[in-house]
């Protein structure tokens, strides 16, 4: 199947490619799926995968040591997961060997188990990876933290105490890595609200910007170079609306306050032609997605377009090319050109979903909240290409790395192509 859009995913995906290359993390470079949704969040990444997924065609499928619902990250033929032992409040993290689905290792964490939203888990926070260490943040009223662990062995290799978190819904941020910092978006409901850098090798805290909390924020932050000026975390919540950091000072070097007004669970991403698209929402119904545009200097920022109800609160934007496909819970899938916010289709599939899409080739892939495998055509013209039951519920998002891609249900981790 051809696609138009493919010719620009495939220079989207060199240029990913490149700039791996170029990133290194100390003394090895970063890995294909370093994060929550890959490389930069941008959900995009390569796989051999067969034209029909069947039970058949997977390489494997084990049962994790307990239940979640972050996604997968892989380092080389790891893959890292975080779970949540039954009847506990316990934040663990299990290393799988990517050849044959054995466990090769699990370290956890002892947490209480406190008051969140029903749909949240205690292992909603997706792990983030470089070329040694692995690292893992958990968050609860009493106590929080991020760590270190070699990916050899688990062993931990350093441990900060971020304190309290306090909100109605549960945490659900993750951390990602940035040259040779770790950062992590720490926005609860009260009282102070902070994103921190850390240096990946020691763990000493480099910088901290701190605001004030409101309704806490589980989005994780993207990375934008604007054309002239150093790399910038970009960050979400309905306190600073989208803010750019830059990351080697924790300076704010832009600020749109006031841009997202309901809750933000979605993560911001960058498209093709450099736009930062983020989004907000709250229940069923409301929903606020806004693309952004930098100036070349980044030290500005100013909204290009919105999209408004049309748009998703939970899954988080995916940009193939000079296209934008916009993911909502109920199903409903829009499909824009990312430059003007012109439709090009926008079709009802059979959900619900709280798990991102991602792209592989010219293909979108997602998960149903009840476990189903969804395909879609990643082109100008919607199309149902396939749908698998994988046995169990799911709120996680698919993770491709070494030509295979990793799904998580519940309770269970699977790889699926050559």
């Amino acid at each position: 199947m051809k696609s138009a859009v493919l010719p620009s995913l495939r220079r989207g995906l060199c240029a990913f490619a490149a700039a791996s290359l170029f990133s290194s993390t100390l003394h090895a470079a970063l890995p294909e799926w370093p994060r929550f949704r890959g490389p930069n969040g941008s959900g995009v990444g390569q796989a051999n995968l067969p034209d029909a997924i069947t039970a058949q065609s997977f390489n494997w499928k084990i049962e994790l040591p307990g239940a979640g619902h972050s996604s997968p990250v892989i380092a080389g033929d790891r893959v890292f997961v975080t779970c949540n032992p039954e009847g506990t409040g316990k934040h663990m993290l299990v290393c799988v060997n990517a050849k044959d689905g054995k466990i090769a290792w699990q370290h956890e964490y002892d947490g209480p188990e406190f008051r969140k939203h029903s749909d949240n888990s205690f292992a909603s926070s997706t792990a983030a990876v470089d070329g040694e260490r692995v690292y893992i943040a958990w968050m609860s009223p009493g106590t929080s933290g991020l760590a270190a662990l070699d990916q050899r062995d688990g062993r931990e290799l350093w441990k900060k105490d971020l304190g309290p978190f306090v909100s109605q819904h549960g945490p659900g941020a993750s951390p990602i890595v940035v040259d040779d910092l770790v950062l992590l978006d720490f926005d609860p409901d009260e009282p102070k609200s902070f994103l921190a850098a850390f240096d990946a090798k020691s763990g000493a805290e480099k910088w901290r910007w701190e605001h004030e909390g409101n309704k806490h924020s589980s989005s994780t932050p993207c990375i934008f170079t604007p054309k002239s000026g150093g790399a910038q975390a970009v960050t979400i919540s309905n306190t600073i609306g989208m803010t750019g950091v830059d990351v080697k000072t924790g300076k704010v070097a832009w600020q749109l306050a006031g841009l997202m007004p309901k809750r933000c669970v979605a993560s911001p991403i960058v498209t093709e032609g450099g736009l930062i698209v983020g989004q907000c929402g709250e229940g069923q119904a409301e929903s606020f997605v806004y693309a952004v545009k930098v100036a070349d200097d980044g030290k500005s920022a100013q909204k290009v377009y919105e999209v408004l109800r049309t748009g998703g609160y939970v899954p988080t934007p995916l940009a193939v090319g000079p296209l934008l496909f916009l993911w909502k819970e109920n199903g409903l899938v829009t499909c824009l050109r990312a430059a003007n916010n012109e439709q090009v289709w926008s079709e009802r599939v059979q959900g619900p979903f709280y798990g991102s899409p991602v792209a592989v080739g010219a293909r979108l892939y997602n998960i149903t909240r009840k476990g189903e495998l969804v395909v879609l055509s990643a082109g100008e013209k919607f199309q149902e290409i396939a749908r698998l039951d994988l046995g169990e519920g799911s709120f996680a998002t698919p993770a491709v790395s070494g030509g295979r891609m990793y799904l998580r249900t519940f309770t269970h981790l699977i790889s699926v192509g050559k």
